[in-house]
């Protein structure tokens, strides 16, 4: 009997000793971080860029066939050209704005989940959750009232973190596809795999 009773407080003593008696928790989800770039727009401020540079030295080219006495016409010209290059540091301004990525999104769907995110504020980086088990994949992002569809694949798998709790990562994770981007204009920051948490995908549209 006292051997019995032995062996059962050492059972308790190991159990309640036991460093991974919480190793079922998980403690976080994975998520990937994603940065949106509107090429168009950036592609149209080029133009307007390049338009107010060619008449600028449109205007340089008249200047100097102005007679220097004429001040009041080239005092009116060189306003005309001051006037161009400060719509030109706007333009600038703006083009690295968007470079930034800083950028309003109204929404992220999980299709197929009915998880929704709204958003009230501008940001560089958007942090998405992945599944745990693969159960979805894509989402509904609307940005200016216009939506597209991200579709994403991953591997998730477990591993311990310093405390011993089982958490689920994902790796191997590509963007397959975004509606609006038909050149798969699509980057990565990933040396070699793209593992959640550290990845971030820059998608221009």
């Amino acid at each position: 009997m006292k051997q019995l009773l032995s062996i059962f407080i050492l059972f308790l003593f190991i159990v309640s000793c036991d460093p991974c008696d919480d190793c079922d928790t998980v403690s976080y989800e994975p998520t990937v971080s994603l940065v949106f770039i509107n090429q168009d727009s950036i592609a149209e401020l080029d133009t307007l860029i390049s338009i107010n540079a060619l008449k600028t030295d449109t205007l340089d080219s008249i200047i100097g066939t102005i007679d220097s006495e004429e001040t009041f016409k080239i005092d009116s010209l060189n306003k005309v050209k001051s006037d161009l290059d400060s719509a030109n540091g706007v333009y600038n301004s703006i083009k690295s704005t968007i470079n930034s990525g800083l950028l309003q999104l109204d929404r992220i769907e999980i299709l197929g989940t009915g998880t929704e995110f709204t958003y009230e504020d501008s940001a560089t980086v958007w942090s998405i959750p992945l599944s745990y088990d693969a159960e979805f994949n894509q989402y509904e992002v609307t940005i200016e009232g216009i939506s597209d569809i991200i579709e994403l694949s991953y591997e998730n798998y477990q591993e311990l973190d310093e405390e011993r709790n089982v958490i689920i990562r994902a790796r191997n994770i590509q963007v397959l596809s975004f509606t609006r981007n038909q050149l798969n204009e699509i980057e990565s920051n990933c040396e070699e795999t793209c593992l959640d948490g550290e990845a971030t995908f820059t998608i221009y549209f």
